[in-house]
């Protein structure tokens, strides 16, 4: 069995407005982008989000999508809560 994986590109806009909020927060930090993920001959495929890691915490994104999902696609935030998010999970650590 073949398994092809394909970079996604990250939307301009959506690491733009990730940037800043790394920038504003002032932390350093990497997003990882996602991939396409498919088997040859079905109807198989699935979509790894883009991914952005901050003290052991795993914030994913997907294109033309207004939620961040925190560690696992079961708890998710607005994205313009993220900001808060981050800055209060700072804190913590």
């Amino acid at each position: 069995m073949q398994i092809i994986k394909e970079k996604l590109d990250i939307d301009d806009e959506l690491e733009k407005r990730i940037k800043n909020i790394l920038k504003f927060l002032n932390i350093k930090s990497k997003i990882i982008k996602g991939k396409i993920i498919h088997i040859p001959k079905t109807n198989i495929a699935y979509i790894e989000p883009h991914r952005l890691e901050i003290n052991e915490i795993t914030y994913l994104f997907f294109n033309k999508c207004e939620n961040v999902y925190i560690n696992t696609l079961e708890m998710f935030i607005p994205f313009n809560e993220l900001e808060v998010t981050i800055h209060s999970q700072n804190k913590i650590s």
